[in-house]
């Protein structure tokens, strides 16, 4: 039937129009055929602003919403995509929450304010006397307790009104083409301004076609009585927005893949896919909030590290989808070409590296049988492997750094177990000693050294992706509980550049990430999005065609599809997808 459905797809985006488009794409089981539905959607796109005219959305389910803004200013700063998207967002964490369903999003019309975390919360979780309690708000309040059900699990995070309004703007829509990165199912497929600060989307909401009516309405601070105490002091719209545009993403999903700090950019090499085993590397760049690509490696590598020593990067170890890997590879950029290097004494993935005193530590792994307690350090002046002290337990999965001159083993897995134990090695001994474990069992969690502190990040409990951090002081001794991510990440990795801990990637428990966020040293918080000025540097390039960002499987070097192994457990989606 292939020949068949071709034929009638053909034959259908022949014959499209502002009338039928949208009938069209309501199709049942029309996100089987990704070509189809992406013809369509660009043809919808390209003439959204005559559909939004039509009657051919009436039919449609919309959701009605009103964005509070704090200044006129700040609402003729706002990008209708932007908006759309953060709308887009909040309802999907609203009914995969189990806060709402998506029948009762038609019930009433939500007001929602902008959170000091960058997202849209309700309005009926803003705290009473803060100074955007409003009038406005309050009767908006009341109006919500009418459902007793939905009011109580709304409020269930409540978030105050950032000290400034801010104002984002995502960087896909200055200068590029607009991509639909979101899930098939939870998609912006169009938007336009339909009067002074509304806007009416066309969007996929949990796989079905439904429209946004998004209304912006200003909300000017009360001036607080003498008995109030405000929670910030700021006068009603005196203070200019800031500007703010997201992280860019990477081009491929990635999981269990090697980074690092190179140059004071962030170096991204292999890893898994939803399917195969990359060699594929990219390059971040802080100063311009973009990737570009670099040479890729010989191998295809999952599960492995990178190491960097001065201008060059070492890709270790790992394993190729099908076994594990002794080899090692390394970039040098005056040729633009990775490099063969002596093996290492084991095969093994799932290891952990990092440099000390010119050396590169691998530290534990899975040979594919059982986890290793097998250390060994590479000289990259005398390109020689040297045997060390064996860890006390052998363990995968380890976040492994250098911390005050001596080397951490974090966590890990033994078995099937998560293990919260901590190991350290001291090179002047030669041994490894038992130390304070982890506030949390965890595996494939990142490690990185940062404002002083060894910080641990993310990572897997055994049976969910968590987005909890913790960080050890050296002072104190102690573990202590840090700002969780913005998303769940299992085998993620994480780097410092500059004053910013970055998370890499990895696997939310649902998906693999293609997307990035940092710990500001300045908020101690996660966050996705940057300052104006990086996107304002963004504005400058010259816009990408959507053909040429996509990456063809065709055009890699395919890989086999990695085995089930103790090494990736239940937080693995290639293993979910294959069972």
């Amino acid at each position: 039937m292939d020949r068949v459905k071709k034929i009638c797809a053909n034959h259908l985006i022949k014959h499209l129009s502002v009338e039928n488009c949208v009938e069209i794409r309501s199709f049942p089981g029309i996100s089987k055929n990704k070509d189809f539905v992406q013809q369509i959607d660009s043809f919808i796109e390209k003439n959204f602003k005559d559909i939004s005219k039509s009657t051919t959305l009436l039919s449609l389910y919309c959701a009605r919403i009103e964005v509070l803004n704090q200044s006129r200013e700040e609402m003729s700063f706002v990008n209708q995509n932007s908006l759309c998207r953060l709308v887009l967002d909040w309802i999907k964490r609203q009914i995969t929450e189990d806060s709402l369903n998506k029948d009762s999003l038609s019930e009433k019309t939500f007001m929602l304010y902008l959170a000091i975390d960058n997202s849209l919360q309700d309005c009926s979780s803003l705290p009473s006397g803060d100074i955007s309690d409003t009038e406005m708000v309050q009767d908006y309040k009341k109006m919500s307790l009418k459902n007793v059900t939905t009011s109580t699990k709304m409020k269930k995070k409540a978030l105050s009104q950032p000290s400034k309004p801010r104002v984002l703007i995502y960087n896909r829509e200055i200068g590029d083409e607009f991509e639909g990165e979101l899930e098939p199912d939870w998609n912006l497929i169009a938007s336009e301004s339909v009067g002074e600060h509304s806007f009416l989307a066309l969007v996929t909401l949990a796989g079905k076609l439904a429209t946004l009516s998004i209304q912006l309405r200003l909300n000017v601070p009360q001036t607080p009585s003498p008995t109030q105490t405000p929670n910030t002091s700021r006068p009603a719209s005196e203070e200019k927005p800031d500007l703010y545009c997201a992280l860019a993403n990477m081009s491929s999903q990635r999981c269990a893949h090697g980074c690092g700090n190179y140059m004071n950019t962030v170096l991204v090499c292999g890893g898994y896919d939803r399917v195969e085993c990359l060699r594929s590397v990219e390059q971040y760049i802080p100063e311009t909030n973009s990737w570009k690509n670099l040479p890729s490696m010989r191998e295809s590598r999952g599960r492995f590290k990178i190491a960097v020593f001065g201008d060059k990067v070492y890709a270790i170890g790992g394993s190729n989808g099908t076994t594990e890997l002794d080899s090692v590879e390394m970039l040098d950029m005056s040729v633009a070409k990775w490099i063969k290097m002596p093996a290492m004494p084991v095969a093994r993935s799932n290891m952990g590296v990092c440099e000390l005193n010119g050396l590169i530590y691998c530290v534990g792994g899975w040979n594919g049988q059982v986890g290793l307690k097998q250390c060994d350090t590479f000289g990259p002046v005398t390109q020689r492997w040297t045997t060390i002290a064996s860890l006390n337990t052998g363990r995968y999965q380890a976040g492994v750094a250098a911390y005050k001159n001596l080397i951490y083993a974090i966590g890990g897995c033994d078995a099937w177990n998560c293990l919260s134990s901590v190991e350290i090695y001291d090179s002047e001994e030669d041994s490894w000693k038992v130390a304070r474990p982890i506030v949390t069992a965890r595996r494939g969690c990142g490690v990185a050294v940062f404002n002083n502190r060894l910080y641990v990040v993310g990572g897997s409990d055994g049976t969910h992706s968590l987005s909890s951090t913790e960080y050890f002081d050296d002072e104190t001794k102690t573990w202590s509980v840090g700002p969780s991510m913005t998303t769940p990440r299992a085998n993620v990795e994480v780097t410092v550049v500059g004053d910013r801990l970055y998370a890499v990637g990895g696997f939310s428990g649902k998906n693999f990430l293609n997307t990035i966020e940092y710990l500001d040293a300045k908020t101690n918080e996660w966050t996705t999005f940057i300052p104006k000025g990086t996107c304002e540097a963004i504005a400058r390039r010259k816009p990408r065609s959507r053909r040429n960002s996509r990456r063809s499987i065709s055009e890699d070097k395919k890989t086999n599809i990695p085995s089930p192994t103790a090494a990736d457990g239940p937080e693995n989606p290639v293993i979910m997808e294959s069972s």
